[in-house]
């Protein structure tokens, strides 16, 4: 399931619309044009529990990562950390079939 929710990360980069990063995931949470909210499990808390409350405010679905923010990097095709993302659009990917 690992590997599959990590194809469809990449896929959604790939033909979707994504914002990368806490800062900009937040401001798109704001926004409410967020489908859904992918977060690893090394953001830290006090982030984790902003982010948690104004997707829970937006009713917008959050999918726990269960690997670091190097890795959810690393399926992202970025060399550096990714703590969250946002999909704005799915684009091709199957990201919303893991909510």
């Amino acid at each position: 399931m690992k590997q599959e929710l990590e194809k469809a990360i990449s896929m959604a980069i790939s033909t979707g619309k994504v914002k990368l990063g806490y800062n900009a995931a937040i401001k798109s949470v704001l926004s409410g044009k967020v489908k859904v909210t992918i977060i690893s499990n090394n953001l830290p808390l006090d982030s984790k529990e902003i982010l948690l409350r104004n997707c829970e405010l937006s009713q917008i679905p959050i999918i726990q990562y269960e690997k670091t923010g190097l890795d959810l990097g690393a399926a992202c095709g970025r060399p550096h950390m990714v703590s969250t993302i946002a999909i704005l659009d799915p684009g091709n990917s199957k990201i919303l079939d893991y909510l």
